[in-house]
Parts: structure tokens; C-alpha cells; sequence
């Protein structure tokens, strides 16, 4: 995954509204909702009593996420089920977008992790304006006591921002990381081969001859250690070899293989995580404005 520290590229404004700036988010978050509505229309096509194995699986997730907003929220709010599918999905896709390496993460940018947070908030408000009257909602900012008012106030406003920001500074900061290490370590590949090539062939040659002997050594004593220091020094050898006759000039050889392994554990493993977290705090936040039928919010929390 590369992420753009100074912020997504704004590729063209529209001169409406001030102008409104469509940006790499932007352009991500597009490409990720139509995805996501094609493949909705095209799952749910022909559906079947009797269903194969598409149609099994897709159930399968979704009786999945049902019985977790179930469990979360109480049988009462199931009908909130297709809410947090559609949230989990897009926080999940949007993270997974920026391994395509043309696309930049939508969940990197904070504008729209603050829009879902702001999102739920919006719905909180709402369903405690409904369940208690505008009154009754401002009344529960001055419980326990009237002290409390100004700490209940902020808290509210802190409850979107706490979620938007943590959303967004684990994807954000895993792409910081993976591209200040690809940075560094092409720096390292540039010079250790350059240093390795500076004799022409003769380093290089002495390097392969000796991991090939290392290797030749570990055949025999069967130890991981001679199996890696074996490997290194003929693949630095054979790189240097090939740095010294032009072949892999500009090529950062030594940032092969680590920024990937770290892309898939910020954009698969954390993006996972993130999206799951961030649904279920809103099931937990939204449940609290949304009691059973006859109980009061007091008593749902």
C-alpha cells in the first residue's frame, strides 16, 4: 500500500458550492460503492429455495452479522442488521482498495471515517429525540447533576471524533509505516549494492562462492541459521554481480517482499479489525438510544 503522507490528490474541482475538490478518497470511495452494488445485485439475483453454493455462503454472512447485531443490540433492533453490513463492507473494502497500489485507501483519509461517525451520532440523536421529545434529550445532558452538564456535552461530541480517529489512524499510520520503511530500505539496497559492485565481479564472486559453501554446510549439520546466512550471501552476491553489469540499476532489491508482507497486515488484518470495531461500537451506541418496547434508556443501559 503507498499512501501520499501530505494528504489524497486532488485531481479536479467542481466550481459549484465554492467548488467541491474530487479527491483520490473520493474517486476510491466511488469505485468501492459501485463494486460493492454490483456484486449486492448480482448475489441477489435468482435466488432459490434449494440454494448452491453462492447462495449458501451469502446467507451464511449474513445470518453471521444478524445474530452478532442480535446479540449486540437485542432481537428488537434486528432490522439494523442491513446498516452495519453495509458499514463493515465499506470500511473493509475501503481499507483493501489501497493494495491495488493504483488506489489510495478511502479509511486513510479522515473525511470520511468522520462522515460515518458523524453518521452515527446523527441517528443516536435522532432516536433519542423520538423515544424521550427534545426535552427529554436535553434533560439527559444534565444527568447524574447539573455539574455534569459541560463533561456530558463534550462527551457526545467525542464519541464521533474517538471513533473516526481511531479508524483512521490505524489504516493512516500502517501506510506511513510500510512507506517510510520502502523508502529506507531502497536507500539501503542502493547503497549496499553500489559498495558490493565498486570491485566489479570480484566481491560479488567471493560473496556466491561463499554462500554456496554455507549451503553446501547445511546439508550436512541441518541448521535454519547456515540455511539463511547461506542464502543471503549468494542472493547479495548475485545482486551485486548483476548491479556491476547494469541489470538491476535503480532497482531497490532489498525492499522486495517486506513492504508487501506489512501492505497485508495493515490493509487485510488491521483494515479487518477496524471495520469490525467501528460496527461494533455503533451497535453498541446506537442500541443505547434504541431500548426494547416499555423499557426506558436508564434501564437498556
Amino acid at each position: 500500500m503507498s499512501l501520499n503522507v501530505t494528504g489524497p490528490f486532488i485531481y479536479f474541482t467542481i466550481p459549484i458550492l465554492g467548488g467541491i475538490p474530487i479527491t483520490q478518497t473520493t474517486v476510491s470511495f466511488l469505485i468501492v460503492t459501485v463494486l460493492l452494488c454490483s456484486l449486492f445485485v448480482i448475489l441477489g439475483k435468482d435466488l432459490s429455495t434449494h440454494p448452491g453454493a453462492r447462495q449458501t455462503l451469502v446467507e451464511k454472512g449474513v445470518m453471521m452479522m444478524h445474530d452478532l447485531v442480535v446479540s449486540s443490540m437485542g432481537p428488537h433492533n434486528a432490522h439494523w442488521t442491513p446498516f452495519m453490513i453495509t458499514i463493515f463492507l465499506c470500511s473493509i473494502c475501503g481499507s483493501l482498495i489501497g493494495m491495488t497500489g493504483f488506489f489510495r485507501s478511502a479509511t486513510a483519509d479522515l473525511s470520511c471515517t468522520m462522515v460515518w461517525a458523524l453518521m452515527v451520532s446523527f441517528i443516536i440523536w435522532y432516536n433519542n429525540i423520538k423515544n424521550n421529545g427534545v426535552l427529554g434529550w436535553f434533560k439527559g445532558f444534565t444527568e447524574p447533576v447539573a455539574v455534569m452538564t459541560p463533561m456530558n456535552i463534550v462527551s457526545e461530541f467525542a464519541q464521533p471524533v474517538s471513533m473516526a480517529f481511531r479508524h483512521f489512524g490505524n489504516v493512516a499510520g500502517g501506510g506511513v509505516i510500510t512507506s517510510v520503511l520502502y523508502m529506507g530500505l531502497s536507500m539501503a539496497s542502493t547503497a549496499v549494492l553500489n559498495l558490493v559492485s565498486a570491485s566489479g565481479w570480484l566481491i560479488s564472486a567471493a560473496l556466491m562462492a561463499a554462500g554456496a559453501g554455507i549451503l553446501l554446510l547445511r546439508r550436512r549439520k541441518k541448521k535454519l541459521s547456515l540455511l539463511i546466512f547461506g542464502a543471503l550471501s549468494l542472493l547479495l552476491g548475485l545482486f551485486g554481480l548483476l548491479q556491476a553489469v547494469g541489470v538491476l540499476s535503480g532497482v531497490p532489491v532489498l525492499a522486495l517482499g517486506i513492504p508487501a508482507v506489512l501492505s497485508c497486515y495493515f490493509d487485510i488484518f488491521s483494515g479487518a479489525v477496524q471495520a469490525l470495531v467501528f460496527s461494533l461500537l455503533s451497535m453498541v451506541y446506537i442500541a443505547g438510544s434504541c431500548p426494547e418496547p416499555g423499557e426506558t434508556q436508564e434501564d437498556a443501559a
